[in-house]
């Protein structure tokens, strides 16, 4: 893990010492096949006041998903997340990993502590920081010396999954993953709009549940044709799950809710991923209108 500061004494400079990682680079069909086989994207294009991508800093973040994994076609994906500091003093900041379909209550927090205007920078943030393997979330938060909550934390994050290429010397591919400023807003019903389902694409679905307690969900893909395709989900405490949801018709409409009878804030994506070139886009969750929308 590196550190990296402020070394013009303005708050609008960092100095820049991250490491471009690590030799190789997938072949493009073979790593974007391995990748989005593994890693779901995260590219959020609406705001509301649950979704939030970062523009400035956030008290509280949330990485939907990162890892540290063996992949296909002899790839190997990690971490590369940047986490600085905004305030003019150091922060005591709380990680907490959000493992894939399992309780992640038995998983301690980690903590470091981040100079005034400076920040920390691993290329295996996963692996190296947080001493875990496989894929999961990630939720960042400030705290105080006594490791309650700190309101007035500055945080901004950076995250993007890469891997060497194999038998390719001295490059890597990567595809970025936004950081979301975490808002712990409570929205029973979340819409996805602008996704694709066919012979040619398919699609999956993924929920992050950032609480003690476990979760039940339900997924409703509505099709262009009007029918209905529903599963329901219970997500363990401090989890993160991911659904394909197979066939080919067409979705208009995508809306994830939570059954519990008492919310926690919680969030929700779709992507959908070329069969054939492994290409993909996603789309973030967000607050629903007050009524479904029709095809």
């Amino acid at each position: 893990m590196e550190e990296f500061a402020d070394s013009t004494g303005s708050s609008s400079q960092f100095r820049n010492s991250y490491s471009r990682d690590g030799p190789g680079v997938a072949g493009p069909l073979a790593m974007r096949t391995a990748l989005i086989a593994l890693l779901t994207i995260f590219l959020a294009t609406a705001a509301s006041a649950d979704l939030i991508v970062p523009q400035t800093s956030a008290s509280r973040i949330l990485i939907p998903i990162a890892g540290e994994t063996p992949g296909a076609f002899g790839t190997h994906f990690r971490t590369d997340i940047s986490l600085t500091n905004f305030r003019e003093v150091e922060q005591r900041v709380a990680l907490r990993w959000l493992p894939a379909d399992r309780s992640g209550a038995d998983v301690p927090l980690r903590f470091i502590t981040i100079n005034g205007r400076s920040g920390i920078s691993s290329n295996d943030f996963v692996g190296t920081v947080l001493g875990q393997t496989g894929l999961g979330g990630i939720l960042i938060f400030g705290v105080d010396a006594q490791g309650q909550f700190d309101d007035d934390a500055q945080l901004h994050a950076t995250s993007r999954i890469w891997t060497p290429e194999p038998n390719v010397p001295n490059g890597t591919m990567s595809q970025a993953f936004p950081a979301i400023v975490y808002e712990p807003t409570i929205s029973r019903i979340k819409w996805i709009l602008g996704m694709r389902r066919s012979e040619q694409y398919r699609l999956n679905v993924g929920v992050v549940n950032p609480h003690p307690n476990a979760m039940a969900f339900r997924i409703r893909v509505i099709t262009a044709n009007a029918t209905v395709e529903t599963r329901d989900l219970i997500l363990q405490p401090y989890s993160i799950h991911q659904e394909g949801m197979a066939g080919t018709a067409e979705p208009f409409q995508i809306i994830v809710e939570t059954t519990e009878t008492t919310a926690n804030a919680w969030q929700s994506w779709a992507s959908s991923i070329d069969n054939v070139t492994g290409d993909a886009w996603s789309q973030m969750a967000f607050r629903a209108p007050s009524a479904p929308a029709t095809p």
